[in-house]
């Protein structure tokens, strides 16, 4: 795969850390739901501990950047409680069909959460995991690592 097409993927995670850093950072906390929420990005679908809200003032709803001739569109969400933080994101990229060689190249230990291939990352205070469903690259972001048992879905 092209170069530039791999440091367009590795800029997106950099974003979703960005996003999770300012969420981290907010000072009015809430309280979130007594729940599990299922939630769905782009066509993906999460789960989100109970405890979390989400703070919409963070949520990317299908930007499209261009950068160095490749197209791409991310869509995200961001859910803390009063300690932990969450940023979800999902990229599709125009004329790429992610696989696992993305989030291979992003690079982390393999992994498989419930019954998902992928690779964890850790990049404090946030821990991750990154992979390829439906032909999207997928980047969870968490300050708990216990929380990405919940949040991946099959």
């Amino acid at each position: 795969m092209d170069k530039k097409i791999l440091a367009i993927f590795a800029l997106l995670i950099v974003a979703v850390g960005i996003g999770a850093v300012s969420a981290f950072d907010l000072g009015d906390l809430t309280g979130g739901s007594n729940e599990a929420e299922n939630v769905t990005i782009d066509g993906i679908d999460f789960v989100i501990p109970a405890g979390y809200t989400e703070d919409e003032s963070l949520a990317v709803n299908g930007d499209v950047n261009n950068t160095k001739g490749v197209e791409y569109t991310t869509w995200g969400k961001t859910y803390e409680n009063d300690k932990e933080v969450i940023s979800i994101g999902v990229a599709t990229y125009e004329g790429v069909e992610v696989d696992d060689t993305i989030p291979s190249y992003i690079g982390g230990a393999e992994k498989t959460i419930n019954g998902v291939k992928g690779y964890e990352y850790d990049v404090s205070p946030f821990e991750g995991f990154t992979y390829a469903k439906n032909g999207k690259l997928v980047i969870i972001s968490v300050t708990d690592e216990n929380a990405l048992n919940e949040i991946v879905v099959k």
